[in-house]
């Protein structure tokens, strides 16, 4: 998971508080929550810009991404279709809108959709042309009728192993993140894993591809090969502070708590505002009994936030025991 930066999100929320009519504040906020995985948070954001901003229209279209990326597609949709019907000439828009209608298994009227945005857009969604087709051969196939479920599975995969290649910044999006994936989910994210892997084939160089490699393979609960690519990816850019934190994760589920610690203690040193990878570590040093140290990231993450309830817990009880001489 992408750890939070605190300090851009102040700022964000501060511009947003001095300019509250402005919606793309709101809209930066939101996108940069969002991308943060902080789907809530967005949410409240772009809710929020609604009720006081003017046009509305591009915090329609975001809240819409948010929901469908979150697999809220009736929401997800029908706040893009409003954002479509305040400005139907934006080509983003209705091409947004007909990604999502294709997801949630709205064929027909994804390809309308599809069809408009090409209008709009000309050359510039020459790309789309492939997309396109498939939808309507799969209209044709259902005799014109829009299909009322989403597509089954291999069909889907497909679409995504498609896409994925042609945007693989998507793929994060696409990675289910709550429970056990079901069936569907597998081969949605072995789709990913092979336009990732075709990708990284012919751009090795790419630790973005080896990232997101790493997050397919460890919700298919392979942690080995999940682990191998957060490491490559940190081979290649050994300042990817994210790489370091999913690779401390599954260290963990991988019971290495050392190794989880080794590359914790580099997140910090990357990005030292980020305070949820200074309790991580002061967890995985207390949990190895190394609590001298463990206290020592506790104060780094009040000096942060001084009313991180974790940090003064953690910075209290470690003072004490390590008073007692409980210090390993």
């Amino acid at each position: 998971m992408r750890r939070h930066d605190y300090e851009m999100e102040g700022t964000l929320r501060a511009r947003v508080r001095s300019e509250p009519a402005r919606p793309e504040l709101h809209a930066h906020l939101g996108a940069w929550l969002s991308r943060a995985g902080r789907l809530t948070q967005a949410r409240e954001a772009i809710q929020e810009g609604l009720a006081t901003a003017r046009p509305p229209a591009r915090l329609h279209h975001l809240l819409g991404l948010v929901f469908a990326g979150a697999g809220d597609y009736e929401s997800g949709l029908r706040h893009m279709e409003r954002a479509v019907e305040l400005e139907p000439t934006r080509f983003d828009f209705v091409r947004d809108l007909a990604f999502a209608q294709g997801a949630a298994g709205r064929t027909a009227a994804s390809v309308e959709s599809l069809r408009q945005a090409i209008g709009l857009a000309g050359e510039e969604a020459s790309n789309l042309g492939w997309l396109l087709r498939i939808g309507e051969r799969a209209v044709a196939e259902t005799g014109g009728r829009a299909e009322r479920r989403p597509p089954q599975p291999p069909r889907r995969a497909a679409v995504i192993e498609r896409i994925v290649r042609r945007d693989p910044e998507v793929a994060e999006a696409l990675i289910p993140r709550k429970g056990s994936p079901g069936s569907a989910d597998r081969e949605n994210l072995r789709a990913v894993r092979r336009a990732l892997a075709a990708l990284a084939t012919r751009n090795p160089s790419y630790p973005d591809l080896y990232f997101g490699l790493s997050l397919v393979a460890e919700q298919l609960g392979e942690i080995d090969r999940a682990i191998e690519a957060a490491e490559k990816a940190l081979s290649i850019n050994p300042h990817y502070a994210e790489a370091c934190l999913l690779a401390v994760r599954l260290y963990e589920k991988r019971g290495e708590p050392a190794r989880a610690a080794q590359r914790c203690r580099q997140a910090t040193a990357l990005r030292p505002g980020w305070i949820d990878a200074h309790l991580r570590l002061g967890r995985l040093l207390r949990g190895e009994g190394n609590l001298r140290e463990a206290a020592e990231s506790y104060r780094r993450a009040l000096e942060i936030d001084r009313d991180c309830a974790e940090a003064r817990e953690g910075v209290a009880a470690l003072a004490s025991a390590t008073a007692e001489g409980g210090d390993a």
